[in-house]
């Protein structure tokens, strides 16, 4: 699948299909979406490296819930303001941390921000993208990414439900496919 092709779409898709989403169903969403990304290599130690803040995993998700967030925000902010990339010792996160970083990053982020939970699901996707284009079994993750843009379309149709969703169903759908072959 050519993503790129197909991004811009599929992105204003998703910001339509949340604009009426309850404050529930976003919540929701969010604890559901950042657990995938705690299945990506080393999720705490990304966040402790890069925000400077030690973190629980299930402590984080509850502080979603009770949107009580803002520990993380000023925490996130304050790494933001004192790197330096143009410093001699910068080292540029890789791809898969800096997927892990906008991801917390928009996890804490206002839940009313419609851009937010579309920049959660569109980094699941270039993760994916990623998966596909570095791994020695392209066509292996590019069914994978296929499946993942059909789901999110899913999604965003079940918003006009009123749907809750399942806060496990990111980590159930890809727990396996993530531990058993990442690159």
């Amino acid at each position: 699948m050519d993503i790129v092709k197909h991004i811009a779409k599929h992105t204003e898709d998703l910001r339509n299909g949340f604009t009426d989403s309850s404050p529930e169903q976003r919540k929701s969403l969010v604890t559901a979406v950042l657990r995938f990304y705690f299945l990506l290599d080393d999720f705490d130690g990304i966040i402790a490296r890069y925000i400077n803040i030690s973190l629980e995993k299930e402590q984080l998700i509850a502080d979603i819930n009770r949107e009580n967030t803002r520990h993380y925000q000023e925490a996130n902010e304050k790494s933001l303001a004192e790197t330096d990339e143009y410093a001699d010792d910068y080292e540029e996160p890789d791809p898969i941390e800096l997927f892990v970083l906008d991801a917390f990053s928009n996890a804490v982020s206002d839940l009313n921000k419609v851009e937010n939970i579309v920049g959660l699901l569109i980094g699941v996707i270039d993760t994916l993208d990623y998966y596909e284009n570095f791994s020695d079994h392209p066509e292996f993750w590019n069914e994978i990414l296929e499946k993942e843009v059909r789901f999110q379309n899913e999604i965003s149709s079940d918003i006009k439900s009123q749907k809750i969703f399942d806060p496990m169903m990111y980590h159930e759908r890809y727990h396996k496919i993530i531990t058993q072959h990442t690159l």
